[in-house]
């Protein structure tokens, strides 16, 4: 140490006074007990004495402990009040996968993301043991997780066994504690890598203010922790956790990624190019051949729209949903882990199965037997893109709550004594495949895929990717793909040429997460009067097909998906303004999932999407329904071929009766009570 223990409490003391630190402790002894922290920016304390500062990172113990001593003798009050340093350098953090023995003992910072949180319970600091012969007590401070009782007591004398020790829970003094798990957040990995993860201890008032999902700063000191195994046996390995001194909370979305001076001169640069949008989206997935409207809505999904909070304190969010359903082999698993890979806050994960939180979240027991929350993928993802593979397959739990994560984005957790309402602000991008195998062109989406209606219903735009064999797309597909492995072994042997640069991003990818996050972090465009008129003339217009169509071609989720889109377009060229070009990108892509998702017989109806049946289909329902009831009231059941007989009658043709009696059957409104024979459940 470059200080002794006076001149430390000396600088302390000097530095308060000099500072507004001063009137901040006049402040917390006025309020005290409902606040004991005195927060220290570390920046301050560089300013003050540089030298001072470097020797606080090496022996923060100390300087901590004398540092509470001054606070006590520059109030003159005998309050408990923490000195909390916080705001620590970037360059002063630390990345968990890098700690190593020479950290112990040293004050660090940790930026990550709240996996677990226990629940907050008291600790004991201070056990006050009654001796069991003379009553008197003994106070023993506690270190480590293990009580530790006094071995003779201060005032007889006596030791034990002669005499007995019992806990004085009021003479205790007690603080509360928490334990949360720290995880690496995910845009600093690079490729493959798996996040790692920290125990960390929060005591007194840092206890209960953080909660799984929470991107924070831990700054603490990092300490050894004993293992043992066995049950008892002591073994050389420690563990490491760290002592949290103060939290530093994330206010800004995205901050983590840091975006210099250059970097935003040609970020200005780029979008000043009027071909940006098409310049970006030639950067997904090169490798992929075509797609190039889906990949079009994965870009702006990556900027997303702008959230709105009204003042009734309702929420509508910015965030686009996309769901891709093909066939085997269409590149969609590839797609999703590009899209987690480029966003600046992507996590992918599968439905069938993450970790033990799954998708949203849960409530589980740790190692001690007490409650933990623990964040799941959407959790994680908040304010970033959560790319869910095979989301057809997920677990009927997760299914419940992913309903209100994608709509109101929170997900509330209500398990063994434990409510909490977390935060899930993200995009969700879903991949899915036919339940069948593969599609078939002639029967509806919705009947094709292993998910229910509400939920399909909560997407902006599906995408149907079909492999269907055409000559021209296959040669070319086939070129395409014979190429790009052309190209990997040219570039396995360093060798640069035109099919190299074909294959090969536009813009490079580390510019490319710049580019979103500078743009979500300070463009925030309002329609102009043009784009909303044109929104409006197109909803108007196609809602008019109904009068000849009698199906409801559009409703007012894809007049928000719409709007979405063309706030997502003006922010990918940095634009404060929704232009009438942005409006138009949004319905045409718009248009082309509602004639591929929501098309029976070459007719564009949206209830297909939202209540697995179209119009027409509801009301040949209707009338097939009333034949039945008819034929049941007369006989008590109602036969197939009678059913067929009196449909044709009214212009119903074989095949869609047998198809909408299937649809009842499958759903549950009917029952075969012996082959050809159906009576209601």
């Amino acid at each position: 140490m470059k200080y002794t223990e006076d001149e430390i409490r000396t600088i302390w003391l000097d530095f308060f006074s000099r500072s507004e630190y001063g009137i901040n402790l006049s402040r917390i002894v006025d309020e005290y007990p409902d606040e004991r922290s005195l927060i220290v920016k570390f920046e301050d304390i560089v300013e003050y004495n540089p030298a001072f500062a470097e020797d606080f990172l090496k022996y923060p113990d100390i300087y901590l402990s004398l540092g509470e001593e001054a606070i006590k003798k520059y109030t003159g009050e005998e309050m408990e009040i923490h000195l909390r340093v916080s705001s620590l350098p970037r360059d002063r953090r630390k990345e968990i996968r890098d700690l190593r023995s020479v950290h112990l003992g040293q004050f660090i910072s940790i930026e990550g993301i709240i996996r677990r949180a226990t629940e907050v319970r008291p600790k004991l600091k201070i056990g006050a043991f009654k001796c069991s012969d003379c009553g008197g007590l003994t106070y023993v401070e506690q270190i480590g997780s293990r009580l530790i009782e006094p071995h003779k007591c201060a005032h007889c004398g006596k030791s034990k066994p002669t005499v007995k020790f019992t806990l004085d829970i009021q003479q205790s003094i007690f603080v509360d504690t928490q334990r949360v798990e720290i995880q690496e957040n995910p845009e600093n990995l690079r490729g493959g890598e798996q996040p790692q993860r920290l125990s960390a201890y929060l005591e007194d008032d840092l206890a209960g203010i953080i909660v799984p999902g929470d991107r924070v700063v831990l700054n603490g000191v990092l300490r050894p922790k004993e293992r043992r195994i066995f049950g008892n046996v002591k073994i050389t390995e420690f563990d490491i956790f760290l002592d949290v001194v103060s939290i530093d909370k994330e206010k800004k979305e995205l901050e983590s990624i840091e975006i210099t001076e250059e970097d935003e001169a040609r970020i200005k640069e780029e979008a000043r190019k009027g071909d940006i949008i098409e310049r970006l989206r030639d950067t997904i997935a090169p490798t992929i051949y075509g797609m190039k409207i889906e990949k079009e809505a994965l870009l702006l999904q990556m900027f997303g729209g702008v959230p709105k909070k009204m003042k009734d304190g309702t929420r509508i969010r910015g965030d686009i949903h996309i769901l891709l359903v093909g066939d085997p082999g269409t590149a969609k698993s590839q797609l999703l882990q590009y899209m987690a890979q480029i966003a600046p806050r992507g996590i992918y994960t599968s439905g069938k199965g993450s970790s033990a939180a799954g998708l949203t979240a849960t409530a589980v027991r740790d190692e001690n037997g007490r409650w933990t929350l623990e964040a799941g993928a959407l959790v994680l993802a908040d304010m970033g893109l959560a790319a869910i593979d095979e989301i057809d397959k997920m677990s009927s739990t997760d299914r419940d709550s992913i309903y209100q994560a994608m709509e109101q984005q929170i997900i509330a957790v209500t398990k063994a004594g434990i409510y909490a309402t977390l935060m899930a602000r993200c995009s969700i991008l879903g991949a899915a495949n036919p339940k069948y195998g593969r599609f078939d062109p002639n029967r509806p989406l919705v009947d094709q895929i292993d998910l229910p209606t509400p939920l399909l219903s909560r997407f902006d735009v599906i995408f149907k990717i079909i492999d269907v064999p055409n000559p021209e797309k296959d040669k070319a597909l086939a070129e395409h793909i014979l190429n790009a492995h052309l190209v990997g072994e040219m570039l396995q042997l360093e060798e640069e040429n035109i099919l190299v640069e074909s294959y090969s991003p536009k813009i490079e990818p580390e510019f490319f997460r710049k580019y979103i996050a500078y743009a979500k972090r300070n463009i925030f465009p309002k329609l102009s009067d043009e784009a909303m008129e044109l929104l409006k003339k197109k909803y108007v217009e196609t809602r008019k097909l109904y009068e000849e169509t009698h199906a409801v071609a559009i409703t007012p989720r894809q007049l928000e998906a719409m709007i979405r889109l063309a706030e997502a377009s003006a922010r990918a060229r940095l634009s404060e303004v929704v232009t009438k070009e942005d409006a138009e990108r949004a319905i045409r892509i718009v248009e082309y999932f509602l004639k591929e998702a929501s098309t029976e017989e070459g007719i564009i109806d949206a209830d297909i999407l939202y209540t697995g049946i179209s119009s027409r289909q509801r009301s040949v329902m209707e009338k097939i329904d009333i034949i039945m009831r008819k034929l049941i009231d007369e006989k008590g059941f109602a036969e197939e071929e009678e059913i067929l007989e009196e449909a044709k009658k009214i212009g119903i043709d074989e095949m869609k009766t047998l198809r909408i009696l299937e649809k009842m059957h499958r759903e549950g409104l009917i029952r075969e009570v012996r082959s050809g024979v159906y009576k209601y459940v």
